[in-house]
C-alpha cells in the first residue's frame, strides 16, 4: 500500500456523545420554530442508550426495527416511538417477518454514526404524537425531520457549536498523530476527503494534531458531497483558506498541499496519480461491539448443545434414557436462549448487537462485509500492526459444515449416565 485516504467525521475526528445530543436539540428546535410542532416536544430529553446504528425505519408504519442479512425482522426489536410492539402487532404489520421488496418500500436504513440522533428524533416525535393522540401523516413527519437535520448541517449551526467547544464534542484521539507521522515518515501519500467545510476541519485538526496538520496530507478535499463523490462527476474547485473562498479557475491538476472542494473519485484518482497504486481508504464504517466473555461462552455452549440435540434425536426414538436426557437438554437450551436476551442487553437493551440477530448477521453487518476489507473502532488502532501486515478474513461456515465435534450415536448418552453413576457411587461414604 502506497496511498492512505481518510474521511474526517467519525474517522480522524471521533466525536463524543454530546454531539448526538446537540444535533437532536438543534433539530427539535427547528421542528418547533419552522414546522410549528408542539413546543412540549422540546422537553423530552435525548436518550443516548435507546438506539443503535444500522436500524431500519419503516416510514409507512413509523417503526424502528432491526433486520438481518436476509431481510428478516428480528422479533422483539420493532418499536413505534419508544413502545415495543407485541408479536401480534408485528405479525399484523409484517406478515411472516419477511420484508419483501426492501428497495421498493419506504424503508430507510440509518447507516452512519450521524444516524443515532436521527433515531432519537424519530422515536421521540412519533412517541409524543401517539401518547397525545395526535394524528400525523407518516411521510410528512419523516420529511419534516429530514429537513430539520439537513438544516442543522447546511446552515453551519452544528459546525459553529462544535468549533466553539471542541473538548466537549471532540475526543483528543490519542495516537492519531503518531500514526500519521509513522505513515508520513515511511513515504506514504495521505489524503483526506470530507463533506465538512474547511474552516470546520481546520479547527478540529489543529485541536488534535497541531497547527501544522496540513503537512501530513498530500491532498485535502472538503465539501465533497459524499456519497455522490464516489459516482458523480462534480468538478474540483480550488479553495483559498485565507480568503475563505473558492477560485473560479478550472482545475486541470491537483497540486500537493492545496485545498480543493467538490470533485469526484475518478478525477482524484487520475489527477492525483493514484491509479496503479495500492490505496487504503478509512471511512465512517464502524466501532466494534466489545463482546463480553459471557456472550462468547453462552453462544458457544448453545451451539454445541444444539448440535448434540440434532445429532442424537433419532436415537431417542429407541432409547427412553436418551429421550429423557434430550428433554433435559432442550430445557437447558431454552434457558440459554432466554439468557441471550440478557446477553443482548450487554450491547443495547432494545436492539442488541449491531452485528447480528439471533441467527444471522444483520443487514448492516452484511453490508459492512461486502463494502469494507477491515473495520476497527479508531484509526490509531492500526499502530499495533506494521505497514507490511496482512489481514485475512475468517472463513464462514456453510450450514452443512458443522464446526462442533459431537458424538454420532446414542452411546454417548449411555456413557454419560454410567459416568455420573460412578461419580455418585464414589462419593458415598464407606
Amino acid at each position: 500500500l502506497q496511498v492512505y485516504g481518510f474521511d474526517y467525521d467519525y474517522t480522524l475526528a471521533v466525536y463524543t456523545r454530546n454531539l448526538n445530543e446537540l444535533i437532536y436539540r438543534l433539530a427539535l428546535q427547528r421542528l418547533v420554530t419552522q414546522f410549528k410542532y408542539p413546543e412540549k416536544i422540546m422537553d423530552i430529553p435525548y436518550d443516548s442508550e435507546f438506539a443503535i446504528r444500522g436500524l431500519h425505519f419503516d416510514v409507512q408504519h413509523s417503526c424502528l426495527l432491526k433486520v438481518d442479512a436476509f431481510s428478516q425482522i428480528q422479533r422483539g426489536t420493532v418499536y413505534r416511538g419508544r413502545r415495543k410492539l407485541s408479536d401480534e402487532e408485528v405479525d399484523k404489520l409484517f406478515p411472516g417477518l419477511y420484508l419483501h421488496d426492501m428497495e421498493g418500500r419506504q424503508m430507510k436504513q440509518l447507516v452512519d454514526l450521524f444516524s443515532l440522533p436521527w433515531a432519537g428524533l424519530l422515536s421521540t416525535v412519533v412517541h409524543y404524537c401517539d401518547t397525545n393522540n395526535i394524528q400525523f401523516d407518516p411521510k410528512c413527519l419523516y420529511d419534516d425531520l429530514a429537513e430539520c437535520v439537513k438544516q442543522v448541517h447546511v446552515t453551519g449551526e452544528m459546525y459553529r457549536n462544535v468549533s466553539d467547544n471542541l473538548p466537549h464534542y471532540v475526543h483528543p484521539n490519542e495516537g492519531l498523530k503518531e500514526y500519521l507521522q509513522m505513515l508520513h515518515s515511511n513515504k506514504k501519500d495521505l489524503f483526506v476527503v470530507t463533506n465538512s467545510p474547511f474552516k470546520f476541519i481546520d479547527v478540529g485538526m489543529t485541536y488534535m494534531l497541531g497547527t501544522d496538520w496540513r503537512n501530513y496530507f498530500k491532498y485535502i478535499v472538503v465539501s465533497a458531497k459524499k456519497p455522490s463523490f464516489f459516482h458523480a462527476h462534480e468538478p474540483f474547485r480550488q479553495y483559498d483558506p485565507k480568503l475563505d473562498a473558492l477560485k473560479f479557475e478550472k482545475v486541470t491538476r491537483l497540486e500537493e498541499g492545496q485545498v480543493y472542494a467538490g470533485g469526484n473519485i475518478a478525477e482524484l484518482s487520475t489527477r492525483a496519480g493514484l491509479k496503479g497504486k495500492g490505496v487504503l481508504y478509512f471511512g465512517d464504517h464502524i466501532y466494534t461491539d466489545l463482546a463480553d466473555p459471557i456472550l462468547r461462552s453462552t453462544i458457544q455452549w448453545l451451539g454445541m448443545l444444539t448440535a448434540i440435540i440434532e445429532t442424537l434425536q433419532p436415537g431417542a426414538l429407541q432409547n427412553s434414557e436418551t429421550a429423557i436426557v434430550l428433554d433435559e437438554w432442550r430445557i437447558e437450551r431454552r434457558h440459554y436462549r432466554q439468557e441471550k436476551e440478557v446477553v443482548k442487553a450487554l450491547f443495547n437493551s432494545q436492539f442488541g448487537s449491531l452485528f447480528r440477530t439471533y441467527h444471522n448477521m444483520t443487514h448492516f453487518s452484511r453490508r459492512l462485509n461486502r463494502l469494507s476489507d477491515v473495520y476497527t473502532s479508531r484509526v490509531p488502532n492500526m499502530l499495533k500492526y506494521n505497514l507490511n501486515h496482512s489481514f485475512y478474513p475468517r472463513r464462514n461456515a456453510l450450514p452443512h459444515e458443522n464446526l462442533n465435534s459431537v458424538p454420532t450415536t446414542s452411546d454417548y448418552i449411555l456413557d454419560l449416565l454410567i459416568h455420573e453413576e460412578r461419580l455418585h457411587s464414589d462419593t458415598i461414604p464407606t
